[in-house]
């Protein structure tokens, strides 16, 4: 392994569960107690063992995210870099997605009621200061050793053409063109590379089960101008819950002039591990999330054409409506 680093900056051979620093049950309990202590991040025993994201996958490495679980692990390689450092679009959002900040001493210490040792400060925390090592890694690379991602190829979805004939109003028309044109933009990702091109696949279906769920469960207010769900709506269909993911949602939307709004409604809405909290029955403040298009999307129209069309769908397939809705297939009213 080239210095003892993975691909993503975690400093393997410093890390408790990497193969070299595994020599017995007690070290695996030993790493998964300080994971759990120091990180909140909780994984049985028996798993904290891993190869190191640098062993070639023809060796058959064990490791703690699995071959095909680490999206910039699976870009790096492709694109023949030992580490992000060595790629021209770092620090991409694809390693910004999946870089871990530690908790600082400081941090630490108020949590716990009591300072870290420094022995497990540089076992359980040090080695995964991603950012900082990958950033150590670039500042002594030259010019030669840095290169463009190998551009993957453009990946449209498949999307139903607009019907050439429908009978509806053209208020109504204008409306479903408009949701129309949102759903074929979204079902079209085009990356600069790898990794960005998983990011955004997984991005797209967010969005478009997002979409659905505002058409589908949304209320109307604000006059006909705003769909509104909360936490209830959100969870039911399995969306997201990292916070920062969400929020990257809703900004994505704005990006195609949907203008989308997060409310809490009390206290405790955010965990501090950064999940957004559901209400249950020992918490009910929830939170809310609102929705419109900007005029230049299609404005109330559009947003009315949303509701109905994924009400339409619903009505007509049933648990089959969704597939329908990510292919932008408005042939329900034909």
């Amino acid at each position: 392994m080239s210095d003892g680093f993975a691909k993503c900056g975690v400093h393997c051979t410093a890390c408790p569960a990497y193969r070299e620093n595994v020599h017995s049950d007690e070290d695996k309990q030993r790493c998964s107690e300080g994971w759990a202590k120091y990180l909140n991040a909780r994984l049985k025993p028996e798993r904290c063992y891993c190869d190191g994201c640098q062993t070639p996958d023809d060796q058959n490495p064990v490791l703690i995210l699995g071959r095909s679980g680490c999206r910039v692990r699976r870009c790096a390689t492709h694109n023949g870099f030992l580490s992000c450092a060595q790629c021209a679009a770092y620090a991409c959002e694809t390693l910004q997605a999946q870089l871990f900040e530690p908790p600082s001493r400081e941090q630490l210490a108020e949590r716990l009621g009591q300072p870290v040792p420094e022995e497990d400060y540089l076992t359980f925390i040090a080695p995964y200061d991603m950012k900082a090592h990958l950033d150590d890694i670039r500042a002594t690379l030259p010019d030669s050793d840095i290169a463009a991602p190998r551009k993957p190829p453009r990946h449209s979805f498949k999307t139903v053409d607009f019907p050439s004939q429908l009978p509806l109003a053209a208020e109504e028309l204008a409306g479903l063109q408009a949701v129309h044109r949102l759903l074929s933009t979204l079902n079209v990702v085009d990356a600069e590379s790898l990794g960005m091109q998983e990011l955004l696949e997984e991005r797209r279906q967010d969005l478009l089960k997002m979409l659905w769920t505002f058409g589908s469960a949304g209320e109307v207010h604000g006059q006909g101008t705003q769909l509104v769900i909360d936490d209830r709506d959100w969870r039911a269909e399995k969306l997201p819950g990292q916070h920062t993911r969400v929020m990257r949602l809703l900004a994505t939307l704005g990006e195609h002039g949907v203008s989308c709004t997060f409310r809490p409604l009390g206290e405790g809405w955010l965990l501090p591990s950064g999940w957004l909290r559901h209400r249950s029955q020992a918490w009910d403040a929830g939170w809310q999330m609102t929705l419109s298009f900007e005029e230049a999307a299609g404005g109330a129209a559009a947003l009315r054409a949303l509701s109905d069309y994924a009400q339409a769908l619903e009505g007509e397939f049933g648990n089959k409506a969704y597939r329908r809705f990510s292919q932008a297939d408005l042939r329900v009213w034909q």
